[in-house]
């Protein structure tokens, strides 16, 4: 079972730790990579969507080598909460 793909961007990040779009992107390809919907400006819009919510946080950003913004984000407490408060059982971090 798939989790929509916003809860699992949020997933992802809450098991690996800091993440950028580029990161996440390149964890969930497997799963998600066939879909529509995967795409850099849709995972900017999860990340932005998922901090402005206050479910993780901004740790540091700098350019890459093509001169490109880079974001990194790590949950926050609020996020593993929600995690494991709205998320299926197999994929709650509370077990």
């Amino acid at each position: 079972m798939l989790l929509p793909i916003r809860s699992r961007v949020l997933h992802y990040i809450a098991t690996t730790g800091v993440s950028t779009v580029d990161s996440v992107m390149d964890g969930l390809r497997e799963e998600y990579g066939t879909e529509r919907q995967f795409t850099q400006p849709n995972f900017v819009e999860h990340m932005l969507s998922l901090k402005e919510n206050g479910l993780i946080d901004e740790l540091s950003y700098d350019l890459d080598d093509n001169d490109n913004l880079q974001i990194e984000y790590n949950i926050n407490e609020e996020g593993i909460n929600t995690i494991n408060k709205y998320l299926p059982k197999k994929w709650r971090l509370d077990q």
